[in-house]
């Protein structure tokens, strides 16, 4: 797994790389620091690279607009990788937050010297690991579709939808879809052990794969740019689900 770092003050670039590569160390992380730190040049490299990464992000309070457009491209990118935003400024977590962009962590710059502070860099490190740790362990979702049993890995159902007036579900993956015989309650009780999971009216949506959300438009777009137009109850619960799993 690499880390990007994405920091146009050499000084603080320096910093941050010192104490990451310290942590590294310390805790026998599996990640690598990656030298590329142009953003076009990063997003280039992450098409050709397998999934996910790490992505530390600063955000200038004066113009936050492109690092938060560096991060939605990211996350189209790379859905389950993780961002953490380095910022000097509390407010710049609600604007952030309007922008529907659900980082793995913070890292909030001191007032008095816009140092960085390791504790906090460590924290948001530990997090990504064991997310990573726990994500890997998730095993395949078995279902019977054609009369036949088929398996796909968790990390590629998109979201299931009941088909109006019948007794079926069309299963979305990033490989095809699969109509299913069966209620949507059960399909919720199935996964049930799956915090990543939202289960709401017509819907069981994969949180993980989730982009961004519109809660303006009622939208919400998932990875290879598959959209759910939704009204406004769905949203909400989608959002604040959404939120909680990417924000505990």
């Amino acid at each position: 797994m690499q880390i990007f770092i994405v920091e146009d003050q050499v000084l603080q670039h320096d910093a941050l790389v010192t104490m990451i590569q310290e942590i590294i160390g310390a805790s026998n992380y599996p990640f690598e620091l990656n030298q590329i730190t142009a953003p076009s040049v990063i997003l280039g490299e992450i098409k050709n690279m397998e999934p996910p990464h790490i992505y530390f992000i600063d955000i200038d309070i004066q113009t936050p607009k492109p690092s938060v457009d560096l991060a939605l491209e990211v996350r189209e990118l790379d859905v389950h990788g993780y961002i953490i935003f380095i910022t000097s400024s509390a407010d710049t977590l609600y604007e952030i937050m309007e922008q529907y962009i659900m980082p793995a962590a913070y890292v909030v710059k001191h007032e008095m010297d816009n140092s960085l502070c390791k504790a906090d860099i460590a924290a948001a490190l530990e997090l990504v690991f064991s997310r990573e740790e726990l994500r890997k362990g998730m095993k395949m979702y078995t279902f019977i579709a054609d009369g036949r049993e088929n398996s796909v890995a968790y990390d590629d159902i998109l979201y299931f939808e009941t088909i109006s007036r019948t007794k079926k579900i069309t299963m979305y993956t990033r490989n095809g879809t699969y109509t299913i015989v069966d209620f949507l309650k059960n399909i919720k009780n199935s996964l049930s052990g799956h915090a990543h999971f939202s289960g709401v009216n017509s819907y069981v949506i994969n949180l993980t794969n989730v982009v961004s959300i519109d809660r303006t438009n009622g939208v919400i777009v998932l990875v290879d740019n598959t959209k759910i137009y939704a009204g406004r109850r769905v949203i909400g619960t989608v959002y604040k689900e959404f939120q909680a799993l990417h924000m505990p």
